[in-house]
């Protein structure tokens, strides 16, 4: 006897998150907290929105941006014109 697994049919009137936290970031991209922050100083990371108090996030098209182009990131901004 054969069981099918379903998956779950999307919702397109769920939109994805604006922002997303650091344990997101760090599952999406793959990378450590230390390498996030360092990549970050280095300007081959977006850096994070500042939320309010002590919470920050970053931006869902920011992320989308590196992960287009995550060897490109930031050096298209540090090139001379």
């Amino acid at each position: 006897m054969l069981f099918h697994q379903t998956l779950p049919k999307p919702n397109p009137s769920k939109a994805p998150p604006a922002f997303y936290r650091l344990r997101d970031v760090m599952r999406i991209c793959a990378l450590s907290r230390s390498t996030v922050y360092r990549r970050i100083a280095e300007g081959r990371f977006p850096a994070p929105v500042h939320l309010g108090g002590r919470a920050s996030a970053w931006a869902s098209a920011d992320l989308q941006a590196w992960i287009d182009d995550p060897n490109g990131y930031g050096k298209a901004a540090t090139l001379p014109s």
